[in-house]
């Protein structure tokens, strides 16, 4: 599956093509001299449809192509969705808030990721499965068939996983989904989780033979350091790209299988018409199933008569997800810092552009003042560690951090003034009580005034 998908900022959502496409195999069995085999591929179009108890409106053609063909597709397609300059403008801005190394071609990096997992995809634009020629099982695949016998079953599974991309397609009009969140990538990505989590699970039944709570923990057990055994694979590939990357497999599994455990396929079928709304969601399925904590809608204003000059690049929502990462690669996977990304609520941020110069207003808001203070602390200390050469200003009114990063920190006495003044927090309204409730400030028709 290859949608229009978004990270944060949108270019750390430009991987997510390669999330969509790294569970493909080329199928040995599936192809002969050079052709698909039309009558194995059909076998395992009509068992996944038995499996996953959906059935397809529609016919999916499977076609074999080059890896060169492939490459082609998919940067005809990075570029449709993410214009070179849009993709300069938001490695610049990843690197300054510390989730991309410093001097990151995103590009590049994301193109080389790209061609280090595809082996073929669901194309929901031509509504074809694509495989591609002399290509083997990416490592992410090895994770799960652990318990598989007959390794060469790792092409059925595979192609059942993506068939069953094409099944979201046909029954969820799951394209459509995504390309509505195309501003907010942590929603997205929380949607995309969902997708892939149900994929692998379905793969994975396909294989087994059938389907049930044992199939869904087997599985479930596999991933659990399929992040590590990735990053240690993957060493070179900047973990702001390549975490999200394993995230949507390894945590989506998780998600997926709760909804089943709690209702079968048709609780699983509902996550497509109530999605979850954030990773934070993911990461902890309580706040979805059992106390619904949706993210609080932040807007970012106030920036536009002090930035006369500067024109928007991008906006979008980083979230629990890249907030985890960030800390992560400035304190390490196990330290009490990391946590801190639990206690998120929400975030917006808006990328801006002047000639070649990029700057950053991004404002995060925290569960409790508590947590505020100490975000804004340890990522001041984190920015000035490792990006004293960009300019950058982090403070706090209550429970939401304001972050100014790039030339325009250097206006901060007067820019941050005013995006306080203008910029807005609306509480969320979960469907039950929330576990760990939004304090509100002196709520309006309009939301939460920021200015203290």
């Amino acid at each position: 599956m290859k949608p229009r998908v978004k990270r944060s900022p949108r270019a750390i959502a430009a991987v997510a093509i390669a999330c969509a496409v790294a569970f493909a195999g080329c199928a040995y069995s599936l192809i002969s001299g050079g052709k698909v085999n039309e009558t194995h591929a059909s076998n395992v179009e009509q068992g996944i449809q038995r499996i996953r108890e959906l059935s397809f409106k529609q016919h999916v053609p499977v076609v074999l192509k080059t890896p060169n063909q492939v490459e082609q597709m998919v940067l005809a397609d990075l570029h449709h969705d993410f214009p070179d300059a849009q993709l300069v403008a938001d490695g610049k801005a990843g690197a300054m808030l510390a989730l991309y190394p410093p001097g990151i071609d995103l590009k590049t990096e994301t193109v080389k990721l790209l061609k280090s997992q595809i082996a073929g995809f669901y194309e929901p634009r031509d509504k074809e499965m694509v495989l591609v020629e002399g290509t083997t099982p990416v490592p992410i695949a090895d994770r799960m068939l652990q318990f598989v016998v007959q390794r060469d079953l790792v092409n059925d599974m595979l192609l059942a996983h993506e068939l069953t991309h094409a099944l979201q397609d046909q029954n969820f009009a799951l394209q459509d989904k995504l390309d509505a969140l195309k501003d907010n990538s942590d929603q997205e990505m929380a949607l995309k989780s969902v997708a892939e989590g149900d994929a692998t699970i379905a793969g994975f039944a396909y294989i087994a033979g059938r389907m049930d709570n044992s199939v869904v923990e087997t599985l479930s057990s596999s991933m659990k350091d399929l992040p590590e055994t990735f990053a240690a694979e993957s060493k070179d590939t900047p973990e702001g790209l390549g975490y999200p990357l394993i995230f949507q497999y390894s945590e989506g599994v998780r998600f997926v299988g709760e909804a089943y455990k709690r209702g079968g396929w048709r609780a699983v079928d509902a996550l497509y018409s109530k999605p979850p709304q954030s990773t934070q969601q993911i990461i902890n399925p309580s706040l979805y199933f059992d106390h619904p904590l949706p993210p609080v809608e932040v807007a970012v204003a106030g920036y536009q008569p002090v930035l006369k000059d500067w024109s928007e690049a991008d906006e979008d929502t980083f979230g629990e997800l890249s907030i985890q990462i960030i800390l992560q690669l400035g304190y390490g996977k196990d330290s009490p810092e990391v946590a801190l990304a639990r206690k998120w609520a929400g975030d917006r941020m808006a990328i801006l552009a002047h000639n070649s110069d990029i700057g950053v207003i991004w404002i995060a808001v925290f569960r409790d003042e508590d947590s505020a203070r100490q975000f804004a602390n340890v990522y001041q200390k984190q920015l000035d560690r490792t990006r004293a050469s960009t300019p950058h200003h982090i403070e706090r009114h209550g429970d939401a951090v304001l972050v100014i990063a790039g030339i325009i920190a250097n206006q901060s006495s007067v820019l941050a003034p005013a995006v306080w003044k203008a910029s807005r927090i609306v509480p969320a309204k979960p469907s039950a009580a929330p576990a760990h409730p939004i304090k509100a400030h002196a709520i309006g028709r309009e939301g939460v005034a920021l200015a203290r």
